[in-house]
């Protein structure tokens, strides 16, 4: 699904890891690699750039190129760089001139404290992409001399995937798209339960969810991909991540809208909840179509 993919690079230890994920990314083809450089105004005024490219700097966005074409015989990289005030703003318009359907940010940078945290960049992407977006992430480990190490989710991303449904058009084409996607070993299927007024209301919703979502887990059953239901009761954002770490998942993904709590995902504390706080990387799937279905009620419909 995902044949061309762009990468924005910083050129930190934590994106270069990240170039080995994007070789090995079920059915990619190319790969536009992109450093943005911020654009600075001298202080002497006079509207003169202050940033320029260093000699440095196309020298190692070189050696990422070379590298990537060494992971893939048939894989065909193109690097750029660009000098702008607003770097997300440069990625976003880099995905819509390349074509890329799928933009992969990493959620550290080397201006980041430690800890897993999502920088302002990336979250900026997150939330004003019109294309598909992968957060990715390493865990974080330390060794028997507390030095502090990356291991890497990309050898396995498809390996067991968490998938959260609430049943609308943009979730149907998330779960479609997963559907198509070569190499998915295992789904975990989820939905959460975020609204009812009586304990009676709210057991009818979680026993017609769980029918619904059973439904979508014969259609991989059908593909011969293993598939499981989880069926919650909570906060959306808070169950997504606690789930992914309950089943040690190696992907989130999810659909960007929808009826009910998914359409708080690009503005809402959900998208935030999911993306900064998952340890897990989190493949947020864009669908350029609105959704069906308007109403946000789980109590009349969701389930």
């Amino acid at each position: 699904m995902f044949s061309k993919i762009l990468f924005p690079t910083d050129f930190s230890d934590y994106a270069v890891r990240i170039l080995d994920c994007i070789a090995g990314f079920p059915g990619v083809k190319e790969v536009h690699l992109l450093h943005v450089i911020q654009e600075t105004r001298s202080p002497r005024g006079g509207g003169e750039i202050g940033s320029s490219l260093s000699q440095q700097e196309k020298d190692t966005l070189r050696k990422e190129k070379q590298y990537l074409e060494s992971l893939g015989e048939q894989l065909r990289v193109t690097s750029m760089m660009k000098i702008s005030s607003d770097i997300a703003e440069a990625i976003l318009d880099t995905a819509e001139e390349s074509g890329a359907p799928l933009i992969v940010v990493g959620a550290r940078g080397r201006s980041l404290v430690e800890g897993i945290l999502l920088g302002s960049v990336s979250m900026a992407v997150l939330r004003r992409s019109r294309t598909s977006v992968l957060i990715m992430r390493h865990r974080i480990v330390e060794d028997l001399d507390g030095k502090k190490k990356y291991r890497q989710f990309c050898p396995m991303l498809l390996s067991r995937v968490l998938c959260p449904v609430d049943f609308s058009s943009p979730s149907e084409h998330a779960i479609s798209l997963l559907l198509a996607t070569e190499g998915v070993a295992e789904v975990i299927l989820v939905y959460v339960v975020s609204r009812g007024e009586t304990r009676e209301e709210i057991a009818l919703c979680l026993k017609r969810a769980r029918e619904r979502v059973m439904g979508i887990r014969s259609r991989f059953a059908e593909k011969g991909i293993k598939a499981r239901v989880i069926v919650r009761i909570g906060n959306p954002g808070l169950e997504i991540v606690q789930v992914a770490e309950e089943e040690d998942v190696s992907v989130i993904w999810m659909s960007n809208v929808g009826r009910g709590w998914f359409r708080e995902l690009l503005i809402g504390s959900t998208a935030d909840q999911v993306a900064v706080n998952s340890m897990r990387p989190v493949l947020i799937i864009r669908s350029r179509t609105p959704a069906a279905d308007s109403r946000s009620s789980p109590r009349s419909d969701s389930a």
